[in-house]
């Protein structure tokens, strides 16, 4: 094989498929990326079995066709120091010379005929959105996922669709964070789809996109496609909890506050935390939320700011970075609070389509 290649097509496309290539194996095979010529350029290819990522390339000049299994980390560092514009790739023998700006660089492979097919996903139900939306309703949900390996359950993000919208939703037992977008699609179905995978998808989709992400499910596996890039992975056989039970149904109390106020005052609150339990006590006054966190070996923090309070107001104490993490993907200006007593979980409308609910801390 002999090709010329556009550098940064190349240096992405690795990118997004080396992001699937498994760290540590019992197969060390699967630590390579397979790229094999086609009649319109090139195709990149990686998987972990449980998952696996494949972009198509047409920036390329194919001098000699052929195929090659390069190591993954290492062709991804490579690129990403290389500064020319083009760079070549001719293989021979489980050899591949990577040539740009005036270096020559050989990296040792495998015999691709060893590799692993591409997994063929059987006939499933299939969703059309943009994929801008798609990345917005992951990055509004998957920091709530549980990361502990042990609850399986919640360890990925649930896609729920039905009559015209789609909901991602993630909690970890402590928090729910559920954003929706609506479509024109009539299908309908429910997949818990694996952290990684959405993480991965997040890399090959565009901020604000208007680009058509396909995602067709079956019994197992869950396909995304969009342009020249399709990932599939593998779907998480569990039952996810019933979601819509935990949202609040009323609120003896809404706060409305200004986000990068909220947001500023509540950082300086919680760095006098105690180290045992992360706790900040939000009293809701008559026009003001009032902040306090105590630390019993470097001090206490008490910090008041300006609210448009409507109901009986109240105290309640939550973890803030449970909090502020979900700041950090709020795209309002104005954030509302609806809050009962504090053993209720609270909800925070962080978005048009962006609810997240928190349980509090009580007893403390």
């Amino acid at each position: 094989m002999k090709i010329l290649c556009d550098r940064m097509a190349l240096q992405e496309a690795v990118n997004v498929v080396s992001s699937v290539v498994p760290v540590k194996t019992a197969k060390p095979i699967l630590q390579n990326l397979l790229v094999r010529t086609t009649d319109d350029g090139i195709t990149l290819f990686g998987t972990d079995l449980e998952m696996a990522a494949r972009v198509d390339l047409d920036s390329v000049k194919v001098s000699r066709k052929g195929s090659v299994l390069l190591p993954a980390r290492e062709t991804a560092a490579l690129l990403r120091e290389l500064s020319d514009p083009t760079v070549t790739l001719e293989s021979a023998e489980q050899r591949c010379r990577i040539e740009s700006g005036g270096g020559s660089f050989v990296l040792l492979g495998e015999d691709p005929a060893q590799f692993p097919d591409e997994a063929l996903v059987k006939g499933g139900k299939r969703l059309d959105i943009e994929a801008g939306q798609v990345l917005r309703m992951v990055q509004e949900t998957a920091f709530a996922a549980a990361r502990e390996e042990t609850r399986y359950a919640i360890n990925g993000v649930l896609i729920d669709a039905s009559a015209g919208t789609v909901r991602m939703v993630a909690t970890d037992g402590r928090r729910l964070a559920i954003s929706y977008a609506n479509t024109d699609a009539k299908a309908e179905f429910k997949a818990v789809v694996p952290l990684r995978a959405l993480n991965t998808l997040s890399r090959a989709l565009g901020e604000g996109s208007k680009d058509t992400l396909r995602i067709e499910v079956g019994d197992k596996q869950i396909v995304f496609a969009t342009g020249k890039t399709q990932l599939v992975s593998q779907l998480l056989e569990t039952r996810f909890p019933d979601y819509e039970g935990v949202l609040p149904k009323s609120a003896d109390t809404t706060v409305e506050l200004q986000k990068s106020v909220l947001e500023g005052a509540l950082r300086r609150v919680a760095i006098l935390c105690a180290s045992d339990i992360r706790m900040v006590r939000f009293e809701v006054g008559q026009q003001s939320l009032r902040m306090t966190a105590d630390n019993s070996s470097r001090g206490r923090a008490d910090v008041a700011i300006d609210a448009v309070v409507r109901g009986a107001g109240g105290s309640i104490n939550f973890n803030p970075d449970f909090i502020l993490e979900a700041m950090r993907v709020c795209q309002l200006d104005t954030v509302r609070l609806d809050m009962s007593d504090d053993s209720m979980p609270a909800k925070f409308t962080l978005g048009e389509c962006f609810t997240y609910v928190v349980m509090p801390i009580s007893g403390a």
